[in-house]
């Protein structure tokens, strides 16, 4: 007789990846069906982490969760997979307007932002030589993760611990049944979507609220600039450990796909000049992907309402890199231990 398994996990992108680790640490037996990343949007993410996101600089509720669990974890993953995952660096936040000070003027009121707020610097006095006609301020705790060392590394231990199986999956091969879900040859208990955009051509819960965002990026080699901060205004500017900056990002809610485009490298290119002017630089790499955020910006966890064998842990947008450690959590408690889901996260309240 086959192996059965206690879950089957579809996409091993960040969420998929996550929450893998989560159920097999806690002795759960789990495989995830993946196409190789052919359909992974975090392969091509930046991996910001960003407590305080947005021109307004909102914080959320859950943010002290994220940020305990996704510090845990990353160390706890840089320690076992032996690799430097989670970069820590600094961020300048630029002031896109005169206007937009006020949103800083209140959130450093706020004594739970005394730990991610440095210094304010007037448009002379900017720690970085780029543009800032507005000022800014340092932000703390901040950094990214290098997702594609992330999860080719994640990807080898799923390999070794026989908990991957490399399949391209088509949604009519999934079959639920009375007692659990039959899918590429496999059987387990249930089965996640970790499916990210493609959620919306689930037919399963492609009724889910999903507002998929496109996104390009590019990787530059700029001559004689060196960066210490990330810089964060209308686009952002990312240091990356082998000298080049990668520049980002594009939002185009229209155009959903994962190509890119020459339009896409001019606006990114023209937001460089207004961060850079005069920058002499290569572009290295150009790529795009799908962020499969939603319409409140939290994410979609839980159980289908009429298939029990069925779930989905997807939504996570942007912030995938900070929240998915948390959220990934919650979901395996609930799986294993019938603990709560999160209200915010819960799929519920989308009925």
């Amino acid at each position: 007789m086959s192996q059965r398994f206690d879950t089957l996990i579809l996409g091993q992108g960040l969420a998929g990846s996550a929450l893998a680790w989560q159920l097999i640490e806690a002795g759960q037996q789990v495989c995830v069906i993946d196409d190789g990343h052919l359909t992974a949007s975090s392969r091509v993410a930046a991996g910001l982490i960003n407590p305080l996101a947005g021109m307004r600089y909102s914080r959320r509720p859950q943010l002290d969760d994220w940020l305990g669990l996704s510090d845990r974890w990353y160390a706890d993953l840089q320690h076992r997979l032996q690799r430097r995952l989670l970069h820590t660096c600094p961020m300048l936040r630029l002031f896109r307007s005169p206007g937009q000070q006020r949103f800083y003027n209140r959130v450093s009121e706020d004594p739970a932002n005394r730990d991610l707020l440095g210094e304010r610097f007037d448009s002379d006095q900017c720690p970085e030589p780029v543009s800032s006609p507005y000022g800014g301020f340092v932000q703390h705790r901040t950094g990214y993760v290098d997702m594609p060392q992330l999860l080719h590394h994640l990807r080898r231990w799923l390999t070794h611990h026989g908990a991957l199986h490399e399949h391209t999956l088509d949604y009519r091969e999934i079959e639920p049944t009375a007692d659990g879900v039959a899918a590429a040859g496999l059987r387990a208990d249930r089965l996640v979507f970790c499916d990210g955009a493609r959620v919306r051509l689930n037919p399963w819960f492609d009724w889910l609220p999903l507002a998929p965002v496109k996104g390009e990026i590019l990787n530059l080699q700029i001559a004689d600039r060196r960066l210490g901060y990330i810089v964060n205004g209308a686009h952002w500017l990312v240091p990356l450990t082998n000298g080049e900056i990668r520049l980002g990002a594009t939002h185009d809610h229209k155009l959903i796909d994962d190509k890119p485009t020459s339009g896409g490298k001019q606006e990114l290119l023209r937001g460089l000049e207004r961060l850079l002017p005069g920058a002499q630089f290569r572009v290295v790499a150009h790529q795009a992907g799908l962020r499969p955020a939603t319409r409140d910006r939290y994410p979609l966890l839980g159980r289908h309402p009429q298939f029990p064998c069925l779930w989905v842990c997807n939504g996570f947008g942007a912030r995938g890199a900070l929240t998915i450690p948390w959220y990934t959590r919650c979901l395996a408690d609930h799986l294993i231990r019938a603990a709560p889901l999160p209200a915010e996260a819960d799929i519920r309240r989308c009925r």
